[in-house]
């Protein structure tokens, strides 16, 4: 499996209703997930939805640009003609200032917009870079006796760790594979796992996600894959005269195409 898969084996297992123990077909399936996971971001126009860093070029013509990827967690430098500019109010008049994003995925294109300098029409003159993604941030747990913390996940299953520290001293834990020591953590699939002498303490828990109708689209498509096998090459078919079986032949099903707009990057 891919650390850019949409969803799980299991889910499409599930979706098809195929037995969960391991199967004949596992492979082509997890094969599919991947194929179909990476098929969609193609159709999104955005190459992850996890937190990550970007750098984007633009060639400013105006005050205002719409950064490429979203929700924007952190804004870490704007450079303009090659100089750098401070957010909005550490140093009038020039200033950046970052449009706020929604609070609950999908989310849309955030704008950037340049204060206090007279904008000239250049090529690739304005570099900002940021950290953007779909992410749940400082979410608070306490360590119970099984010292296992499952996340919450609001709006989308766990898909990527983004640390782990102390509420009270602001500390940040180490993470680790195997089984962790004081002050240490180790996390799977969403379940974090801390040390005996971390019991009862508060953490703030840091992840990313994917929204559960990414995660649905991501199924429902490998799953249409593998039932295509059935019927390659064929648009349909006729059962002894008395009924014909028509078969979808969009490269995406428009269930899944409904699924996956709001998360589609537009050009601006």
């Amino acid at each position: 499996m891919s650390a850019y898969d949409l969803t799980t084996l299991a889910n499409v297992k599930a979706w098809l209703g195929l037995p969960n123990p391991p199967g004949v077909s596992d492979v082509t399936l997890s094969a599919l997930v991947t194929a179909a996971s990476r098929a969609i971001y193609a159709a999104l126009s955005r190459p992850s939805i996890l937190p990550h860093a970007y750098t984007d070029t633009f060639d400013l013509e105006g005050e205002r640009v719409y950064l490429n990827a979203w929700p924007v967690r952190q804004v870490t430098s704007v450079l303009l003609e090659g100089l750098v500019v401070p957010p909005v109010g550490s140093a009038p008049p020039l200033g950046w200032l970052l449009q706020p994003g929604d609070f609950a995925p999908p989310g849309r294109p955030q704008a950037l917009d340049i204060f206090g300098r007279r904008i000239q029409r250049r090529r690739q003159n304005l570099v900002v870079s940021y950290v953007a993604g779909y992410g749940v941030y400082q979410e608070s747990a306490t360590v119970p006796a099984s010292y296992q913390i499952a996340v919450q996940a609001p709006f989308g299953p766990w898909a990527s760790d983004l640390g782990v520290s102390y509420i009270s001293s602001g500390l940040a834990l180490q993470p680790v594979s195997g089984a962790p020591a004081s002050g240490q953590y180790s996390v799977t699939a969403g379940v974090y796992r801390l040390n005996a002498s971390d019991a009862g303490t508060t953490l703030s828990l840091s992840y990313g996600f994917v929204p559960q109708d990414l995660v649905q689209a991501a199924t429902e498509f490998a799953a249409e894959r593998f039932r295509a096998a059935d019927h390659i090459g064929l648009n349909s078919k006729s059962l002894g005269g008395q009924e014909t079986v028509n078969y979808a032949s969009a490269a995406i099903s428009a269930p899944v195409m409904a699924l996956i707009a709001p998360y589609r990057r537009a050009i601006f």
